[in-house]
């Protein structure tokens, strides 16, 4: 079995027609509290995707890290290539993240409210029947609800 290509935004100054159609746009919050419920919405493309018999959007994923949060299975009678998924972040991602890589350069710790913060990326992918498989991938901050003393952590350093 061949890997499929998986295709990226090359140049985010300089996009081009198939990417402004194709590159799925994750739209979420940029801090996330572990325990939270948080709605997060993928749409393919800058510009919308054509949803017709012959050309259109077969399905979307949405990871948290590496976990799968969801997919979305779509056909052509949809009006929109676009698809909201509900991420339930834990603490113990926030803990085996921090675990990850506290060794490697400390866990952010806020010092203002003691609590624990890690850096995560939502990734989407999707499948166009004509286009291939389109990947992007945004970062989102998870504040764990556990209340610590610490140092600063990259939310209040903003």
């Amino acid at each position: 079995m061949t890997e499929q290509v998986i295709n990226h935004l090359k140049d985010p100054e300089n996009m081009t027609e198939t990417e402004m159609k194709h590159v799925p746009v994750i739209e979420a919050e940029d801090v996330m509290t572990a325990e939270g419920s948080f709605e997060v919405t993928v749409r393919l493309g800058e510009v919308p995707h054509v949803m017709q018999d012959d050309h259109y959007i077969e399905w979307i994923e949405l990871y948290l890290g590496d976990t799968k949060i969801g997919r979305v299975e779509l056909s052509p009678s949809d009006e929109k290539a676009e698809a909201t998924f509900t991420v339930e972040p834990t603490e113990e991602i926030v803990g085996i993240r921090a675990y990850e890589i506290c060794h490697i350069r400390g866990v952010n710790v806020c010092g203002d409210c003691g609590t624990k913060a890690v850096i995560m990326k939502l990734k989407a992918l999707a499948s166009c029947n004509v286009h291939g498989l389109w990947q992007s991938v945004r970062q989102v901050e998870i504040m764990s609800k556990k209340v610590k003393e610490g140092k600063s952590c990259a939310w209040h350093a903003k």
